[in-house]
């Protein structure tokens, strides 16, 4: 089986590809992301792009090995929700995401390093949240800077989400199933699924 590289600093990502029993490398990529621009691309497109350039910028600095990029986003009426920068940008977000019905979106791109190959997909998932008080979201926001929408499904103790209508890891930040069909065309499968 090629090595499998996983071109991302998300500790969730490599867990979840652990638990599926695939043996994989990290190295990150070291794109700097781009704001979105909702003139240019959809927001679908933008996770895809991202997820791709992810994985290229990763493969250039190797000569094998399939690589794995992904990128999460929450999208709210077409407005992308990131990282937030600091606890404030979180207050921020944490509000917009209050009560809505939104969705989580993740790029998934793999590339075979030694044949060019490459495959390029999204997952979507519907979030919808309950309206939490000031307070919450003043306690929420001092936590996830590293999550996309800065809210996190895998802790018991954030409260925001209310129902996940689609797959589950695609909020944790990688939808596992849609990976799963994608490397099954490199002839990988996953012992764990």
């Amino acid at each position: 089986m090629k090595k499998l590289v996983l071109a991302s600093r998300s500790s969730r990502r490599e867990i979840l590809l652990k638990k599926a029993g695939l043996k994989i490398k990290v190295i990150p990529s070291r794109i700097k992301e781009t704001p979105f621009n909702k003139n240019h691309f959809s927001a679908e497109h933008y996770a895809i792009r991202l997820a791709l350039a992810k994985a290229e910028n990763t493969a250039k600095r190797l000569k094998k090995g399939l690589i794995i990029g992904a990128d999460t986003i929450v999208v709210l009426h077409n407005k992308i929700f990131g990282k937030p920068k600091n606890t404030s940008h979180a207050k921020k977000i944490l509000s917009a995401l209050s009560g809505t019905t939104h969705h989580v979106f993740t790029g998934v791109a793999v590339i075979d390093i030694e044949t060019k190959k490459r495959l390029v997909d999204i997952e979507k998932t519907k979030i919808i949240t309950r309206k939490i008080s000031k307070t919450l979201i003043n306690e929420l926001a001092k936590k996830n800077h590293d999550k996309a929408g800065a809210y996190a499904v895998q802790e018991n103790s954030d409260v925001l989400v209310k129902k996940i209508v689609g797959d589950y890891y695609n909020v944790v930040g990688l939808p596992l199933m849609k990976l799963r069909k994608i490397l099954k065309n490199f002839s990988v499968e996953f012992p764990g699924l």
